[in-house]
């Protein structure tokens, strides 16, 4: 039997751990050396990762001068699907913090699609995709 029947299959728009920033050692080196975008309300430090498999990971930071917990949640909801969608558009090997701004809080799902599509497009003029 093959081997890779003894593994799950696994969803194309899925978000494993492998895909996310976990560590805080993690987050402070994006935040210390990683390149600052900003886009309406969003801002997303980006950094190389160099890892062997150029796997592209996501963290995320919702503050609690965000709005109470709900809201929060709610974000770090959007922020997460937005990714497991779009992930195969990102370059590769990059690790991404992003950083909910307050004004986020008002944000409608529309506003956040356009803010994430900027960032986006800035990852892909900045880091060539392979």
């Amino acid at each position: 039997m093959p081997a890779e029947a003894d593994q799950p299959k696994q969803h194309p728009f899925s978000f494993p751990k492998e895909l996310r920033l976990r560590r805080r050692s993690e987050f402070l080196r994006v935040q210390d050396k990683g390149h600052k975008i900003t886009a309406d309300c969003l801002l997303c430090l980006v950094l190389p990762n160099g890892t062997p498999d150029r796997v592209t990971r996501l963290g995320l930071t919702v503050s609690t001068k965000v709005g109470p917990s709900v809201v929060r949640n709610r974000i770090r909801r959007r922020l997460r699907e937005l990714f497991r969608v779009r992930k195969a558009s990102l370059p590769q090997g990059l690790d991404m913090v992003f950083i909910a701004r307050s004004s986020a809080r008002e944000a409608d799902w529309p506003r956040m699609v356009r803010a994430y599509e900027r960032i986006e497009r800035e990852l892909g003029q900045k880091f060539k995709r392979v």
